[in-house]
């Protein structure tokens, strides 16, 4: 049987009388005390488990370390020096004498007798093993429990877990007066468990946390039935449903290089109750509700692995599909301060969710990945009219969007903290988006969040029915002063509005958008898509200041649809201090307060979006491209700095960003051929249609 002969072959070594060294590394270190390992000052059980470890080669220890644990003083640590300090801390002094091979195997025999390292599942039972790979007897067992295929671990330790059954259930339940800080480790080996009416895997209990390891060349498969009848009382002593697949009350780890497939039949398939760490592994979730949760926190992919904390950012070994009937895709779901958030780092992840694609209560924060994400309909939802039974959904919010769903159906969503009515925001619900590449084709907003939204790295493509970047409060795209068209590139080719916010701040990047409204808004008052769970309108509320739109770097073009909508507009001030920009709508700015230009330059049109297919590029007075780009014909050059404005002609060289886009990439740099410079934008001053701003 593979999984116990893997233990049996690592521990023969050891037990061969002494014969060769641990081979892990050592490290420089202080601190001389015969049997002292961890360096602490005392010798006591730690430096045991300690040693333990290092003879396993789980731990390194110092060079000191390696001294202090050389207790016979023959050069060597290893058997003999391990027994040493077992009774040097039993007896308070060294042995005078070196044990012998006898007391050597009697000691590994002690040490291993009834301890089970192996489960083997078979159907309606389980077969137990020790580290030697014998068989134990359920009743000798001292660190598990067996009734039929029922088995709960009881002890910290390392567990290989193999086998099939239909019927069966892997409880962890350790006792915390007896070891409060208790780590168990699930080596998933060829494991196939299901249970018609419980969890199959329930950590009920422990110290510090379960690692599930799902090893290399294995598939790993957790099924639960359409009925639960098992439930758990919370600390405040409430009975609680247990309600997926996989279920822990517990800190939950699952890393890896084989694969972990989760169905949950009954309602969600992977959660933890208290923070949940993805770290590798080809993880695969099915449910009929929610299918990954964590209460406290969602974190997908290892940060230490990051290149800016000193890892070599490769996440090539995590690979997360979800898939949902009812429910979101992965979700945090505490509201208390520090808890409720999403931390995504790396991976593949792929998201089909009937709700949002991904929900944190408090915070998300995207620092790399390959995430795409499809929610209920996707962005074709609507599109031969609305058929939304909610009073509340479509025209009856500011942004008066008549198609909308009367679900959350939101690519990635921030909540945030609300008063008790729903309606009023406290806290919380940020968004940030640092790096990696996002496809999102949502029914509802794209990226939303009812605090503040930074998108300052990454390569992001968001369709949407709705909008394409919703905050109740700021949003900020780029980075102040960066002077780059490529560090942010965002391409939004449908949606109702594409960048919506009460302040709305560009620093950098480039953003191309195709809109059937607004491209850019910045509102104040209600909105209808907001997102906390008891506010009539499905969530909370933009705040009731006027907006505030800023375009201090980089690049947008906006296409709006004909028909009375802007390209920028803003419901208070409107500023910009750098820039390129393509304003194509019927109203290509609008502004409620006061419009200034301190060194942008912009490119206004009404050309409609239907026909995108003439170039634009702006050229510096050098002759060489800054930022070329395609939009509807028509243009005029209301305001350019250091720069003209062309029509027409071909760019050679240069660089493309955008290229998600297609046709319709950007190009910076490179130079221009046959174009001709544009004209002055005529401009009409007076109130536009639908309020008193300024429109050009």
């Amino acid at each position: 049987m593979k999984n116990y002969h893997r233990f049996s072959h690592r521990i023969a070594g050891l037990l061969a009388a002494g014969a060769m060294c641990a081979a892990l590394p050592v490290m420089t270190g202080n601190a001389a005390l015969a049997g002292d390992i961890n360096l602490d000052g005392q010798v006591n059980v730690q430096d045991i488990v300690l040693l333990q470890k290092y003879l396993l080669n789980k731990e390194s220890i110092t060079q000191q370390g390696f001294e202090n644990a050389d207790l016979n003083n023959d050069g060597k640590v290893n058997i003999y020096d391990l027994i040493y300090n077992k009774k040097q801390i039993i007896t308070g002094q060294l042995p005078e004498q070196q044990p012998t091979e006898t007391e050597t195997e009697t000691e590994s025999q002690t040490e291993t007798e009834g301890t089970v390292a192996s489960i083997v599942y078979n159907g309606s039972g389980v077969t137990l093993y020790d580290i030697n790979g014998a068989e134990v007897a359920a009743a000798n067992a001292t660190n598990v429990t067996a009734d039929g295929a029922y088995v709960t671990i009881t002890t910290a330790g390392e567990y290989s877990v193999s086998g099939t059954s239909d019927n069966g259930q892997l409880k962890v339940s350790t006792d915390n007066t007896v070891d409060a800080t208790a780590a168990v480790t699930l080596n998933f080996e060829d494991l196939t468990l299901s249970n018609s009416s419980v969890a199959p895997v329930y950590v009920e209990n422990v110290g510090d946390a379960v690692t599930i390891s799902v090893k290399k060349g294995t598939t790993n498969t957790i099924s639960d039935g359409t009925t639960h009848t098992d439930t758990y009382t919370n600390s405040s002593g409430e009975v609680k449903e247990i309600n997926s697949a996989i279920f822990s009350r517990d800190d939950l780890k699952i890393k890896g290089k084989g694969t972990l497939i989760v169905n949950g039949n009954y309602q969600d398939g992977l959660v933890s109750k208290n923070d949940l760490k993805l770290w590798n592994g080809d993880i695969q979730v099915n449910a009929k509700d929610d299918g990954i949760k964590g209460g406290n926190s969602v974190r997908i992919g290892d940060p230490s692995d990051l290149v800016a904390n000193g890892g070599t950012g490769d996440y090539s070994n995590l690979n997360i599909t979800v898939k949902t009937e009812g429910g979101d895709g992965i979700k945090s779901t505490e509201t208390d301060e520090g808890k409720g958030y999403v931390t995504l780092n790396g991976g593949t992840v792929n998201i089909n969710s009937y709700a949002d694609g991904i929900q944190a209560e408090q915070e998300f924060t995207m620092n790399g990945g390959d995430v795409t994400i499809y929610t209920y309909q996707g962005s074709a939802y609507g599109s031969s009219g609305s058929t939304s039974t909610d009073p509340w959904s479509g025209g009856m919010g500011q942004d008066g969007n008549s198609n909308k769903t009367d679900i959350s159906a939101k690519g990635i969503k921030s909540v945030g903290l609300y008063d008790e009515a729903g309606t009023t925001w406290q806290s919380g619900g940020n968004l940030t988006i640092n790096g990696g590449t996002l496809v999102i084709d949502s029914s509802d907003d794209a990226l939303h969040c009812g605090g503040d939204m930074s998108v300052i790295g990454g390569i992001l493509t968001l369709s949407s029915a709705d909008d394409g970047m919703h905050s109740d409060h700021s949003l900020t795209i780029g980075t102040a002063n960066a002077g780059t068209f490529d560090d942010v590139q965002i391409y939004i080719p449908k949606c109702y509005e594409g960048v919506e916010g009460v302040t709305i701040n560009q620093n950098s990047g480039t953003v191309y958008i195709i809109s059937d409204d607004d491209g850019y808004n910045a509102a104040g008052g209600a909105d209808g898509s907001g997102t906390g769970n008891t506010n009539p309108w499905g969530g909370g509320m933009m705040s009731t200041s006027s907006g505030t739109l800023n375009l201090n770097g980089g690049f947008a073009v906006v296409n709006s649809a004909n028909g009375d909508h802007d390209a920028f507009d803003s419901n208070g001030n409107f500023t910009v201090t750098g820039g390129y920009y393509c304003a194509n709508g019927q109203e290509p700015l609008d502004y409620d307060g006061t419009f200034t230009n301190n060194g942008g330059s912009i490119i206004t049109m009404t050309g409609g979006n239907t026909n995108l297919t003439t170039r634009y590029s702006f050229v510096d007075n050098s002759g060489n491209v800054i930022v070329s780009f395609l939009s509807a014909s028509g243009g005029g050059a209301k305001s350019v700095n250091n720069c003209t404005a062309q029509s027409g002609g071909t760019v050679s060289g240069g660089t493309t960003v955008v290229e998600q886009a297609g046709d319709k990439a950007v190009t910076i740099g490179g130079t221009l051929s046959g174009g001709t410079a544009l004209g002055q934008a005529s401009e009409s001053e007076g109130p536009g249609q639908g309020g008193p701003g300024q429109r050009w």
